[in-house]
């Protein structure tokens, strides 16, 4: 009787997770359509000046970046590093599609995005790693 208890309470765990904790971080984020939205982007890498890399707030409408600190996108050294999520999803492919020695990304369990993503495409190259970090979104409308 106890066995059998036992039995029926892990088939009900197993099954009773949220559809939310199914999804990939993609699969979440899509299936949320958020299109504007604001948040907190940073570069980390060594090509870049101390202005360019240190975190940027950025406003994003209709899945294009509006805002990038209060100004206007192509105000901002190296604006066209900074991605809406959608273009980090495509970041991610491009990079995964050139065989990275080393990568790591980590999603957000609320609403799917990267908020961390680190790419080292080889080992024998010093200082061509490149990393995201990403946080604060909030929906916007």
């Amino acid at each position: 009787m106890i066995t059998r208890f036992i039995f029926i309470f892990f088939i009900l765990l197993i099954f009773s997770c949220s559809k939310q904790a199914d999804l990939s971080g993609r699969e979440l984020w899509e299936s949320l359509n958020l299109s504007s939205y604001s948040m907190t982007q940073q570069i980390s890498c060594y090509c870049f000046p101390e202005e360019f890399i240190s975190p940027k707030s950025i406003i994003v409408e209709n899945n294009q970046i509006k805002l990038i600190n209060g100004f206007s996108p192509d105000k901002t050294i190296g604006y066209e590093s900074f991605y809406t999520i959608d273009q980090i999803f495509e970041f991610i492919d491009s990079k995964l599609d050139d065989d990275p020695e080393f990568y790591d990304i980590d999603y957000s369990s609320d609403y799917g995005y990267p908020n961390y993503l680190f790419f080292d495409m080889s080992s024998m190259i010093a200082d061509e790693e490149i990393s995201y970090h990403i946080k604060d979104l909030k929906p916007l409308k």
